[in-house]
């Protein structure tokens, strides 16, 4: 599935009038909204805290993948592959889009405020070739952001213009310890090493973890400093239960640590190095 080899880039400004306001970023994926093993209790508690508890002006969203759970890519090829009458593929598609419109209904509140979808393992590919996580994209007036994106924020404060880089991708899984999943994510640090953020989902783990680099930079008088950067390495969390009694589960089959459920929330604050007037972006990550 090509979709899930698509790199993209995109950018975003966002304005901030003064110093004392803070910007916030949702991290959210792995729903598996259609699955029975979705919390859906504890995904609206999220939409609540989300629409409610952020300053709805700077508050931004981005979806890291996997919103349904109808096939993975292996159960849709023997699926296309199984010789269906048209009209059984078309019933599928009308499901998929039905499942879709009613998802957009639930996140109404993220529209103009979400940097975009990434694409995930259990995107559906309509017949036209576009996935379902385009589909919710266009439906959300929203960028499509392929498997893997690079992605810059302007923020224009006062008059001068800050890039805060976010690499996002949906993930690679595997391993049982948390370090192997920190460490999968610190990965991306190696294509992409000065960015800001780094996020991946589908292994459903949830964290942020501070990493902090040294850059140089030139003062005035041609000094050459070193400054501290701090970069966030995130991994995005689930809403999918599992160890479920009487329910069967992947994270059950391979003896998998069970999903800290929920959403990651970065909040972007600003500051002004009084001797030489640089500006600071301060980063912290929460789950």
């Amino acid at each position: 599935m090509k979709h899930l080899s698509i790199f993209t880039i995109k950018e975003k400004q966002i304005d901030v009038p003064s110093f004392k306001d803070k910007v916030t970023i949702w991290f959210f994926g792995d729903i598996h909204r259609d699955t029975k093993a979705c919390d859906t209790d504890r995904f609206k508690w999220f939409l609540h805290k989300s629409r409610e508890l952020s300053d709805p002006k700077f508050t931004y969203y981005m979806c890291m993948g996997d919103t349904h759970d109808f096939a993975s890519m292996r159960e849709q090829q023997k699926i296309k592959n199984a010789g269906l009458h048209q009209q059984t593929l078309e019933g599928i598609e009308e499901l998929i889009t039905k499942r879709n419109r009613a998802f957009c209904r639930e996140i109404k509140h993220m529209r103009g405020k979400l940097l975009g979808f990434i694409e995930g393992n259990h995107s559906w590919v309509f017949e036209n070739g576009m996935s379902s996580t385009e589909d919710l994209a266009n439906r959300m007036g929203t960028d499509y952001l392929g498997w893997l994106t690079f992605y810059t924020i302007k923020f224009k404060v006062h008059t001068t213009i800050h890039n805060f880089y976010l690499v996002g991708c949906h993930g690679k899984g595997g391993g049982k310890l948390l370090g192997t999943s920190v460490n999968q994510v610190a990965d991306m640090k190696t294509v992409f090493p000065s960015a800001d953020i780094f996020v991946q989902g589908h292994n459903h783990d949830r964290g942020a973890w501070p990493n902090t680099i040294l850059l140089p930079y030139q003062k005035a008088d041609g000094t050459v400093q070193l400054k501290q950067k701090r970069q966030m390495i995130i991994r995005s969390g689930s809403f999918q239960k599992s160890y479920e009694p009487e329910e069967a589960s992947f994270a059950v089959s391979k003896l998998m640590r069970p999903a800290d459920l929920g959403a990651i929330r970065v909040e972007i604050s600003f500051h002004q190095d009084k001797k030489d007037k640089r500006y600071i972006i301060d980063v912290e990550g929460h789950v």
